[in-house]
């Protein structure tokens, strides 16, 4: 597999449920190993900030959830944007929609209720370019 790790991350605002953005999270991060963070908005409002990051046969078990659980336009999406997704510190970036992931489903994000998953990529020399070829086999 051609990943090093993935990193989690999700807001729970202050007219969220904790519980529900965890459920939410749970669908990628199989050990259930969140870490919290307390913070505020600009106006003072309270932000729960969730983190996670899976590392090994779970990096397996993510892509195969991701291969078998987005639409193929989806996919499709995902290959054609992979230029765009690859950032030069070779991690491929993908948000999922935050509402989905609680029902059980795997969905590219419309909004910016989002999970955000940043992948880090293994390429030998570490380059955007081998990144990008290999980010080309994961879907």
């Amino acid at each position: 597999m051609n990943i090093h790790y993935i990193t989690f991350r999700a807001s729970v605002h202050a007219t969220e449920s904790d519980d529900r953005v965890k459920t939410a999270l749970s669908l990628f991060l199989f050990d259930n190993k969140i870490n919290e963070t307390q913070t505020e908005g600009h106006f003072g409002n309270p932000i729960t900030l969730l983190q996670g990051q899976i590392k090994g046969k779970d990096c397996i078990r993510f892509i195969d959830i991701l291969k078998s659980g987005l639409p193929e336009y989806e996919l499709e999406k995902l290959r054609k944007e992979r230029c765009e997704r690859v950032d030069e510190e070779c991690c491929l970036h993908i948000r999922f929609d935050k509402q989905a992931a609680f029902e059980g489903k795997v969905r590219l994000a419309a909004t910016a209720d989002t999970i955000t998953a940043k992948i880090k990529i293994r390429a030998y020399p570490a380059n955007y370019e081998k990144a990008l070829v290999a980010a080309e086999t994961l879907f």
